[in-house]
């Protein structure tokens, strides 16, 4: 069996097994069918249950067949499904062909691979092989090849394409390791140029209205003598156009020089649209960008309400504290269940004191009493928020306390 030669003759016999009493009897005229690289052919056995049929082999598949003593490469075989069904119950057998390889070859469009660090190197190439007059034909659709520590199929041109991120100088292998195929493995060399690229990116509007970028760096091969690189942080409405910087971040080149590094900024939220970060590059080191990340804004919140009563109060008296915690959106809807802190700021002071807090009703209302103690100022703020509001605060109210 080989390429130049796919038909074989499969001989066998097919039996019915009883098992009330453990007999065997030939199975007249049994309809089985042989299957291989996904073609089905249907047969019939003889009166006796014996079949001698010839069948295509389909396909590329085989396996390598190994001395059980001493492990030494002994040949090639592909083998052909049969199947057939009887009384509802249906039986499988394996039928080894054995294969001879022909021979082959692989031609690369180029033997050298050559770009920056975090871009993808592409091999490409031919396999044919040689028929028995002499002629060289592509190898059959999907002929596996081994390219590196991957493995890639031809396409029905025999032709084959592969890629891999660039990250060290070295050599990739290209090979068949085939039952119907033997060709000599080719070599292709990796030259590695400075590059970078941006693996990942979050951004995440904190409740202060700043905007907490953490993104992953990746760079390599970069020349000896530099020392850092300029990252910059870019805003755009749409993510498409318009991207204006709005931050600049040095990335120190330490050891090793090439690898993930993690860049963490900050930057005021600069309203709804998305933001990126972008290496410029320079002719030594090839520059990259991030994929664009939509900045999620909070809802905005507000003290709309604010009360320090009675004013004055005497002494040792109780002020009580009253107001009401909103959203913007639903329009001015109250919040619930929030923590409202508060703080007092002695007269002629310019440190404000936490006092204490309490939590909003379900009409976004608070309220809390402190024992008068001096006159100053008094102050509510939604500083502990969820992760879906901004901080706000509430007016300043002057209570005198006499004596």
């Amino acid at each position: 069996m080989s390429l130049d030669r796919r038909d074989t003759t499969l001989s066998g016999d097919i039996k019915l097994y009883d098992p009330r009493d453990g007999s065997q009897k030939p199975y007249a005229g049994a309809a089985f069918t042989a299957a291989s690289g996904g073609v089905t052919t249907a047969l019939v056995a003889d009166a006796q249950g014996h079949f001698v049929s010839k069948v295509t082999v389909h396909g590329t598949d085989g396996d390598p067949v190994y001395d059980p003593r001493g492990g030494k490469l002994l040949g090639w075989e592909t083998a052909v499904s049969l199947s057939t069904e009887a009384n509802g119950k249906k039986e499988q057998a394996r039928a080894a062909v054995p294969v001879t390889p022909v021979e082959a070859r692989i031609a690369l469009d180029s033997t050298t691979v050559t770009g920056p660090y975090a871009t993808r190197g592409k091999v490409g190439g031919s396999f044919t092989w040689k028929a028995a007059d002499g002629t060289w034909k592509p190898a059959p659709g999907a002929m596996v090849l081994a390219i590196h520590s991957d493995s890639v199929a031809t396409d029905t041109a025999g032709r084959f394409t592969w890629s891999r991120e660039l990250t060290e100088d070295t050599s990739w292998r290209v090979s068949e390791w085939n039952a119907w195929v033997s060709a000599e493995s080719q070599d292709v060399k990796v030259d590695v140029t400075g590059g970078t690229s941006f693996p990942s990116l979050t951004a995440k509007v904190d409740r202060n209205k700043i905007v907490r970028l953490l993104g992953e760096f990746n760079r390599g091969q970069i020349p000896a003598g530099i020392n850092a690189v300029t990252v910059e942080v870019q805003y755009s409405a749409d993510g498409k156009t318009g991207w204006t910087t709005r931050q600049k971040v040095e990335d120190y080149i330490g050891f090793p020089m090439s690898g993930v590094h993690k860049l963490r900024t900050a930057l005021p939220y600069p309203g709804p649209g998305f933001v990126r970060m972008r290496y410029a590059g320079t002719p030594d080191i090839n520059g990259s960008v991030s994929s664009p990340v939509q900045v999620v804004p909070r809802t905005e919140t507000a003290i709309p309400e604010f009360n320090a009563a009675p004013e004055p109060v005497k002494k040792g008296k109780p002020i009580t504290l009253t107001g009401k915690l909103t959203q913007a959106d639903p329009a001015r809807k109250p919040l619930a269940g929030q923590y409202v802190h508060y703080y007092f700021r002695p007269a002629g002071s310019t440190e404000w004191k936490a006092v204490g807090y309490s939590f909003t009703g379900a009409d976004g209302t608070f309220t809390r009493k402190y024992t008068a103690t001096q006159s100053g100022s008094w102050s509510a703020r939604y500083q502990v928020t969820d992760e879906a509001h901004y901080v706000s605060s509430s007016r300043v109210d002057e209570v005198v306390v006499t004596p």
